[in-house]
């Protein structure tokens, strides 16, 4: 069976507890010192139970967020040693590899498996674009399970993130340019060529064999930080073919104009159902929600707040 659809069937349909990992990109904010006057990069891993009810009478499925204490194991510091350009640590994703749970700095290009809860153990730097033009880490921002390759991607605002990085299970890499595929995606958002769309999550279904996307930013105008920060957040999900020749669009909920989805993944066992993060970033305002829904775009969980800092990277355990 590929790697893929193991991870999706890790879980059966009889499920209703998972545990969660969940990870943040604190940007600026992650740099420390150590005891020894070391500087060093840190990253919050928290672990959540989630658990799924469905309604006996009406069927409605809802959910509920249990954290876990930070005395009970619940919270971990990360440290990474590794930097560009005075940051790192900047964790944009998490994603089961198999056996392994992996993570992505998105400033420094550092690819880590994750292990005992809080060792950071590195294992291949993904360069930006083709890997060839820039001494520049890779922005990583979505990773998926792909047959049995890991895909790793970034948000597409510009030609160099447009790349992805296809990944064997020995952490071989090939980059493959996958502009058409951006743009067909703003063709049917319809931003035109003064507009873009920001994405940090996405998800390869192996039953579907289709690709979900849910956008962080959508905008028909040209970037602006102030205004993205404030009302550029997305709503669609966008569901596409295996080679990206048939697309089409779901709205999920009422949109946000503030949040927007930093991460998204298939429930095992409930594979029409997702989880998604939410995050707000305004200025040093930092929050994060998790919601639930499912692919027609009905809205099973609103937002659960998480916590007041930006979390960028979910994974069922």
């Amino acid at each position: 069976m590929s790697a893929d659809l193991q991870r999706i069937e890790r879980y059966g349909s009889d499920t209703s507890e998972y545990l969660l990992a969940i990870i943040t990109d604190e940007d600026h904010a992650s740099q420390i010192e150590l005891e020894d006057g070391q500087i060093a990069w840190t990253s919050t891993l928290r672990y959540d139970r989630l658990y799924r009810y469905q309604d006996s009478q009406t069927g409605r499925i809802h959910y509920k967020l249990e954290s876990i204490p930070p005395e009970q194991g619940g919270e971990h510091q990360l440290i990474s040693l590794i930097a560009e350009g005075g940051r790192g640590a900047e964790f944009s994703e998490l994603v089961m590899f198999g056996k392994r749970l992996v993570t992505f700095d998105d400033r420094t290009g550092l690819l880590c498996e994750i292990r005992n809860q809080n060792q950071l153990v590195p294992r291949q730097i993904l360069m930006t674009g083709s890997g060839d033009e820039s001494f520049k880490g890779f922005k990583g921002e979505w990773a998926t399970l792909w047959g049995d390759q890991l895909i790793v991607g970034s948000h597409g605002k510009n030609s160099a993130e447009e790349w992805v990085k296809i990944l064997d299970n020995t952490y071989g890499v090939t980059s493959v340019d996958w502009h058409d595929r951006y743009q067909r995606i703003r063709d049917v958002l319809e931003v035109g060529e003064e507009g873009y769309v920001i994405h940090e999550a996405a998800e390869w279904h192996p039953y579907r064999r289709e690709w979900l996307f849910f956008p962080r930013k959508i905008s028909t105008e040209p970037f602006d930080e102030i205004i993205d920060e404030r009302e550029r957040g997305s709503n669609i999900l966008v569901i596409a073919n295996e080679d990206f020749s048939k697309i089409r669009t779901v709205p999920v909920g009422d949109r946000l104009a503030d949040r927007g989805i930093s991460s998204l993944k298939i429930l095992p066992g409930h594979p029409d159902e997702c989880i998604a993060l939410k995050s707000i970033e305004i200025g040093d305002q930092r929050q994060s929600y998790l919601f639930c829904f499912n692919l027609e775009g009905e809205v099973l969980q609103e937002d659960l707040f998480i916590g007041d800092y930006k979390c960028e990277g979910v994974e069922i355990l």
